[in-house]
């Protein structure tokens, strides 16, 4: 933690900090100390430090007849503690933002963030008060170690617990790279040791038994082209018309929604107008509006197509699955709708012939 506090002087620190009644928040922090790197998961991903909720375009001065862009300031910061599964959404928010157009807000900020990401110990699946955590990213590939081979700056792996020469317990953490720039930020670290066979062959050992701690899963196999052969099944207007709210809770928590709306605010005495944008949500009734009618105007439609596109369709458009397995759509929907129980009734009607 020292090593984080002395790179505060030129990078801003993000990372998760235990707040009340359990729950813990990704937010800026002036002090490592303050870290809470046992946690399980937020509601909120790290992916609103890279794009916002709410961004500034450019300003409209009417009178001078010009245009000014607002670009992202340029802060150096460090988001600690990502999971591999936020880490993984935010590669799949890379393949949308900086593919064969490329975003430039989006790219000033991911330029700007050092990602470090910390392995799961165990499956983010416990039960609260008032909430329970769904995680399944062992289901989709995206963890619970991190999958990626190039997208981050470091992977941290908690080897084990030790008692130093104080009275605090210390912990032993093998650090690997990602980036080049990673490796200059290390070289301000102290009390590194190069890593050895063993501590790789513990590494494979502590994956393997966070793994096994998984009870919720789903079956990815042929799901991309079951969901697409599937769009009448019955599942979707029996869930839609028994539980779904259209709150737009799932799309506003997901780690990989990368849908905005664009908006123009102008002042009351009409010099300037503001152009700014903000997440959206495929389950807002205006979000299919288009002249002359709604291509998605039940709630049986919107909620298709969270699901289809999560879990099929994103494969065609970006090569790899919208969702992460957070579980975090699952988690903070008020009426527990859980997507992989919705393909899991598709797959065993499959089985009965019931499906196609």
């Amino acid at each position: 933690m020292n090593w984080l506090n002395t790179l505060r002087k030129d990078f801003t620190l993000f990372g998760p900090v235990l707040k009340r009644k359990k729950e813990t928040v990704f937010e800026k922090i002036n002090d490592a100390h303050l870290l809470n790197l046992d946690y399980c998961t937020t509601m909120a991903s790290p992916r609103r430090f890279i794009y916002p909720s709410r961004q500034d375009l450019f300003n409209i001065h009417r009178r001078k007849n010009k245009i000014q862009t607002v670009f992202p300031d340029e802060e150096n910061i460090i988001i600690v503690g990502i999971h591999p599964c936020d880490m993984h959404a935010i590669s799949v928010l890379d393949r949308t933002f900086l593919g064969d157009f490329k975003d430039v807000y989006y790219r000033t900020l991911r330029k700007k963030a050092v990602t470090i990401v910390l392995n799961c110990r165990t499956a983010c699946q416990k039960a609260y008060p008032s909430f329970i955590f769904r995680g399944f990213c062992a289901s989709m590939d995206t963890g619970p170690f991190l999958k990626l081979k190039e997208g981050f700056d470091i992977e941290l792996t908690l080897l084990a617990h030790r008692v130093g020469g104080s009275t605090a317990p210390q912990k032993d953490y093998l650090l690997e790279f990602g980036s080049q720039r990673a490796r200059a930020l290390v070289k301000k670290a102290t009390m590194l040791r190069r890593a050895t066979e063993k501590d790789f062959v513990r590494k494979g050992e502590l994956e393997k038994s966070a793994v096994a701690t998984f009870t919720k899963t789903v079956d990815t196999r042929g799901c991309a082209e079951l969901l697409a052969r599937n769009l009448d099944h019955p599942v979707y207007k029996n869930t839609a018309e028994a539980k779904c709210l259209n709150c737009t809770n799932c799309t506003m928590v997901c780690p990989t929604c990368y849908c905005y709306d664009v908006k123009d605010y102008t002042s009351f005495d009409l010099k300037t107008t503001a152009r700014k944008r903000h997440w959206d949500s495929c389950y807002e009734l205006h979000f299919a509006r288009v002249h002359g009618g709604n291509f998605r105007s039940s709630r049986e439609a919107r909620l298709r197509q969270f699901v289809t596109h999560k879990l099929s369709t994103w494969i065609e458009q970006y090569g790899c699955y919208g969702c992460v397995g957070c579980g975090r759509c699952m988690t903070w929907c008020p009426t527990n709708i859980d997507l992989t129980e919705m393909v899991k009734e598709i797959q065993e009607d499959l089985k009965r012939g019931n499906a196609r």
